[in-house]
């Protein structure tokens, strides 16, 4: 049986060097994304969407998802079938998430169902996202175990306050955009240590002095991802207005194919000048179309660090490509 490779992951989703072998190909998925979810009745996944389907009678309107007046609950499948489709637009999923997470925090009798629900709209995303956490051959225990700790922090993201001198909020704000994505990946920074690891770096240590712990807070803060824009939908928009329908956009064609030309020349160079088609798509879209980070991360189902460092690497793979296209010049005499 021929084997499957795939790139080696830290059980805490940390990208290493080095591949891990499947004893056998993955099942292929069906044509439904969402039906072979509900097939996964062994994982944790599988089972909320199932029991979201038949036993919650809460739900966004069915017209949210059809463009109509009908008012009746839409089921966790169908909704979730809508969000995954392709003409499924930003103003449509941050409707929903937005709905689903206000009900959760003000329908005290309602929110074992809401939290249900919410389970099984984001079911995709948590199968995506746990499969991180756990190796590709770990048992099926940890693979369980996986879902399990990422459900409980998915639950507890969408609930969680902090509390400042200004009073208490919500963590997560669901005023701003991208609800969704910024639930889910909150969710997993929690579940894979990673929020843990940012508070240790953030955290004065006992051999470092004041001055000391500044800049290295400064440093850390200036290394962290800028991409993703802050501010309300209004402000968001024309962020992304500006970037991606410029009234001058000359000449990014022919810039966008000679990156296409430089990726395909990096195919027959040896393996570590080589550009593979997401790092491309991840520089295309982030440098080119203007397009945050974090969301196309997402899109591209790895985690932002990770993305951010396939773009740095991706970057110096060109600088190098380009290097030996342009002829050296010769110093003058």
């Amino acid at each position: 049986m021929p084997e499957h490779r795939v790139p080696t992951r830290h059980p805490h989703g940390i990208a290493l060097p080095g591949q891990l072998t499947f004893s056998a190909p993955p099942t292929a998925d069906t044509a439904d994304p969402v039906d072979a979810l509900v097939k996964q009745k062994a994982l944790p996944a599988g089972q909320v969407l199932s029991a979201a389907i038949t036993l919650c009678r809460v739900g966004v309107p069915k017209g949210w998802l059809t463009g109509t007046d009908d008012p009746r609950p839409a089921r966790a499948d169908e909704v979730l079938r809508r969000l995954l489709a392709d003409d499924a637009t930003r103003e449509i999923k941050d409707q929903v998430w937005r709905h689903i997470v206000r009900q959760v925090r003000h329908d005290p009798d309602n929110r074992e169902d809401w939290n249900l629900y919410a389970l099984g709209v984001a079911a995709r995303g948590l199968f995506s996202r746990a499969a991180r956490l756990a190796m590709p051959d770990d048992p099926a225990a940890r693979v369980i175990a996986a879902q399990n700790t990422l459900i409980y922090a998915f639950l507890d993201r969408m609930q969680a306050t902090v509390t400042t001198a200004a009073g208490t909020r919500w963590r997560l704000d669901i005023d701003r955009p991208n609800v969704y994505s910024r639930l889910l990946g909150g969710a997993y920074d929690h579940a894979s240590g990673r929020t843990e690891h940012r508070r240790k770096q953030l955290t004065r240590r006992h051999d470092e002095t004041a001055a000391e712990h500044q800049a290295r807070i400064t440093r850390l803060r200036e290394e962290e991802p800028r991409e993703v824009p802050v501010g309300g939908d209004d402000e968001i928009s024309t962020h992304h207005a500006r970037h991606h329908h410029g009234p001058d956009r000359r000449g990014m064609d022919a810039v966008i194919a000679r990156l296409e030309e430089f990726v395909a020349q990096s195919a027959r160079m040896p393996p570590a000048d080589r550009i593979d088609p997401a790092s491309a798509e991840l520089l295309r879209r982030t440098y080119l179309d203007g397009e945050p980070l974090g969301q196309v991360a997402v899109e591209l189902n790895m985690s932002q660090s990770n993305a951010s460092k396939r773009r740095a690497t991706a970057v110096r793979q060109l600088r190098r490509l380009i290097a030996r296209r342009i002829p050296r010049q010769r110093p003058d005499s």
